[in-house]
């Protein structure tokens, strides 16, 4: 676990609001991207953000570290918040985009040996092009299954079986540190 989200979590434990100027400061402008490639829209990407960072403070006793990163974990909450203020506005068919100008990293600003850093970009490039693309846009671009397959004109169930195979390659991937 790297220093910052160890400080991060010590934080959460100790209920020092100090967890959130952290998490902002170190990552908050890669879940900020993340949030606007979703919406596409600057003022819903920053209400987005603030309602995942706020749930992030409330739900911090539920984070696990055995299940993976603290990163990973708001990452997921921050992709959440996105859609559903898509599916709240109405605008849940409008995701546009790939992840040519999409941002992430899972190491904080400035905190690591550039030499140790595991960017997430990297790891996704270790998949073959076609499982990348399918994670992209699931889990960072916020497609659903059913959008995937009509984008790519595959049946939904191919969609889930490969989505589902290449999360496990990617877990043996970020597991073995390649």
């Amino acid at each position: 676990m790297h220093k910052v989200e160890k400080e991060i979590l010590d934080c959460f434990e100790n209920g020092d609001e100090r967890a959130m100027e952290l998490l902002y400061d170190n990552y908050g402008d890669t879940f900020y991207g993340i949030a606007f490639k979703i919406v596409n829209d600057e003022g819903l990407a920053t209400d987005v953000l603030q309602d995942a960072f706020v749930k992030v403070w409330k739900k911090s006793e539920n984070y696990d570290s055995s299940k993976g990163r603290l990163f990973t974990w708001v990452l997921s909450i921050v992709r959440n918040q996105a859609i559903d203020a898509l599916r709240k506005s109405g605008r849940r068919n409008e995701i546009q985009g790939d992840m040519a100008d999409v941002s992430i990293s899972n190491e904080p600003s400035g905190s690591v040996d550039q030499d140790a850093v595991m960017d997430t970009k990297t790891m996704l490039s270790k998949l073959d092009t076609d499982k990348r693309k399918l994670i992209e846009h699931s889990y960072i671009l916020g497609y659903s299954h059913p959008e995937i397959a009509e984008k790519f004109n595959m049946p939904l169930g191919t969609v889930k079986t490969r989505i589902r195979n290449a999360m496990k390659e990617l877990r043996e991937i970020f597991g073995n540190g390649r």
